[in-house]
């Protein structure tokens, strides 16, 4: 395993490796920035997992080789290759050392069901900006290809599933023109490349009533205790069914000093078997028996995608003792099924012991919503709701939230704090009218009612008009 250690205004990937004499020796690469450094550090693992506790040469000589190999051995073939022979070639080649597995499998089905039976057949030599922003246009007319074993929405291509696929096509061209398999000299086809419009829906988001009234009536317990998990320690649906035993520390002690505590390690996910086996089962922990014959796709449990995501949350007590209660409930449940009972040590499992995907912890969440009238959300809103919850109860303290949520930027926890920013600039005015200009109005009441006369006072002084002017100067005399 490398690490990446922070030096000043730079970063240095530091690994072991084996040197001619078989001797243990440590290798320091110093990088610019740590966007360099992180995929360094994955080409070293990637290379060392391949070819043993070797010096891994930089990724420039690797391709200079290759550079060398591909011109000794060019042929016409290369000069008319098409856009599906060169997208073989990049996946063979870039995504094994630059992608994770879940990756993997996203970029192959993308490639497979979108680019594929559009422009794969196109030379990669004709494949220009026109060309790009006309095949972006056209996908919106072709059907989404539901993932995994999910069923057909029937709806359209959307222009974020478009922007993915831009992406993809980018990065490919790129390498195409360091490669040369493309002009060394020529632009990026896809960089001025048009793409469709795409709007920004607001994701639906229950608020704390809601969610509190959710939980009250919640009776499935699985998902009341994935709920609370969401909420408590911003978890994403992968981690939270991704998590074993080990992951918690939730004894007496933990719980009464409030360390108690799980340890994102591992997340489940579903990806492609072309791709696990592409990638060589790089992060790959465990791959789960396969229920349906044929099936294109496995379910694993796999390392996080970013290092960021690795991360220890800290639990309330009251969640602690709910996952007391849930393991000593799961053990009778293992003890009286025996063999029948598929231990994988999860946290989450199905009566017989098999891992839960996300999607039914979705579809549970969507039969409750039904069967007590509140309003669909998906269960990555209770992340959000988490977030947007410790954010005002932090008052803001970013830093902290984002160790909670495993983002790998700021910007993601600042854009939540954005928008409670805005709501909360809605009371501003309401606030300003009760501590300004509610007051202002009381005292230009009160002002007015001391210089205006009332209505007896004015009687008085007409009754004091008519009277005779002897009376009125005795009055005078004895006021």
């Amino acid at each position: 395993m490398a690490s990446i250690i922070s030096r000043k205004t730079k970063y240095a990937v530091v690994y072991w490796y084996l040197n001619e004499s078989n001797i243990r020796k440590q290798k320091w690469d110093t990088l610019e920035t740590k966007k360099e450094a992180q995929a360094r550090k994955a080409f070293i693992e990637y290379y060392q997992k391949k070819n043993g506790y070797c010096l891994v040469p930089h990724e420039q000589e690797i391709i200079g080789v290759q550079k060398q190999a591909a011109e000794q051995n060019t042929t016409k073939e290369d000069e008319d290759i098409t856009v599906r022979e060169f997208l073989e070639v990049f996946v063979n080649l870039y995504g094994p050392s630059k992608w994770s597995v879940s990756t993997f499998s996203t970029k192959l089905s993308q490639i497979e069901n979108y680019i594929y039976p559009l422009i794969g057949d196109l030379k990669l030599k004709e494949l220009t900006t026109k060309k790009l922003t006309q095949y972006y246009h056209d996908l919106l007319s072709v059907s989404e290809v539901p993932r995994g074993n999910r069923k057909a929405s029937g709806r359209m291509v959307q222009p974020a599933l478009v922007k993915k696929i831009h992406d993809t096509l980018r990065c490919a061209l790129n390498q195409a023109i360091r490669w040369e398999y493309l002009d060394t000299k020529m632009r990026n086809p896809a960089f001025l490349a048009t793409l469709p419009k795409r709007q920004k829906n607001k994701r639906k988001v229950w608020s704390i009533e809601t969610f509190t009234e959710a939980i009250q009536v919640a009776e499935d317990e699985l998902l009341l205790l994935a709920m609370q998990l969401a909420f408590s320690t911003s978890l994403r649906v992968g981690e939270i069914t991704g998590l074993t035993w080990d992951n918690l520390v939730i004894d007496d002690e933990s719980i009464k000093n409030n360390m108690a505590r799980l340890s994102v390690k591992k997340e489940l996910s579903r990806v492609y078997l072309s791709a696990m086996q592409k990638s060589q089962e790089k992060d790959i922990i465990r791959v789960f028996l396969v229920q349906k014959p044929h099936c294109k796709t496995r379910l694993v449990l796999k390392t996080p995608k970013t290092e960021s995501s690795v991360r220890t949350v800290w639990l309330p007590q009251t969640v602690a003792n709910l996952f007391r209660q849930y393991q000593k409930d799961q053990a009778e449940l293992q003890e009286f099924l025996g063999d029948a009972y598929n231990d994988y040590n999860l946290v989450f499992a199905l009566d017989n012991g098999n891992p839960v995907e996300s999607r039914i912890i979705r579809d549970r969440l969507k039969l409750l919503c039904d069967e007590h009238g509140f309003e669909r959300v998906d269960f990555h809103s209770l992340r959000h709701l988490s977030t947007k919850y410790k954010l005002k109860m932090t008052q803001g303290d970013i830093k902290s939230v984002q160790g909670d949520t495993g983002h790998t930027e700021a910007k993601m926890v600042t854009d939540v704090y954005a928008e409670i920013v805005d709501e909360d600039r809605r009371f501003n005015a309401q606030k300003l009218e009760e501590a300004f200009y509610h007051n202002l109005g009381k005292a230009k009441t009160s002002e007015t009612s001391s210089t205006e006369l009332s209505e007896t006072d004015k009687q008085l002084i007409a009754l004091i008009k008519k009277l005779p002017s002897e009376l009125k100067e005795s009055l005078l005399k004895d006021s």
